[in-house]
């Protein structure tokens, strides 16, 4: 049997398609197969997240590298806009099984060589102690455009610069 892993936020995660022709990392919304993974979750949009073989052992498999980096970034970017996303992971097919594990660790944890995702485990996934805290403003640039982290200074006349274009996308913005 392969893994499953499934993520959950408070609000809507982007999706990444899986391409039979370009297999890669992939998060999708739920598949109706496994709508009884919804007991695992407070959070309403819930996904399904997998690896370029198309399930999600590679997650826990060292040679396999590349796809813990790409979920590892995937979180770290779902962070910026939330405190924390919510992950179950089972075998296909054990989805309504209770939880046997639960944990809090961090994107950058679950990317370690030594973490390894159990059977029928809850993860809630929050910000390491040393991500930097960012403003409001900040989290809606990297949202928008995906930018290199700036330093206070540059962002702060950046974001002075966009504000009046910003705020039909960050409906929070001042």
């Amino acid at each position: 049997m392969c893994l499953a892993l499934y993520l959950a936020a408070s609000q809507a995660l982007p999706v990444i398609s899986w391409d039979n022709l370009k297999p890669a990392f992939h998060v999708i919304r739920l598949p109706k197969s496994a709508e009884s993974v919804r007991k695992h979750f407070r959070s309403e949009y819930i996904y399904y997240a997998g690896s370029q073989q198309g399930c999600s052992c590679a997650f826990n498999y060292e040679h396999e590298y590349d796809s813990i980096v790409e979920l590892r970034n995937y979180l770290r970017n779902a962070l910026i806009c939330m405190d924390e996303v919510e992950m179950f992971a089972c075998q296909t097919g054990a989805e309504e099984q209770d939880t046997q594990h639960a944990l809090t660790a961090s994107p950058e944890g679950i990317a370690l060589a030594e973490f390894f995702f159990k059977e029928r485990q809850y993860v809630v996934i929050r910000s390491g102690k040393d991500s930097r805290r960012i403003t409001e403003a900040e989290k809606c640039l990297q949202r928008v455009t995906r930018p290199v982290p700036l330093s206070k200074s540059s962002s702060t006349s950046l974001v002075s610069a966009k504000r009046a274009t910003l705020k039909p996308l960050c409906p929070g913005l001042k």
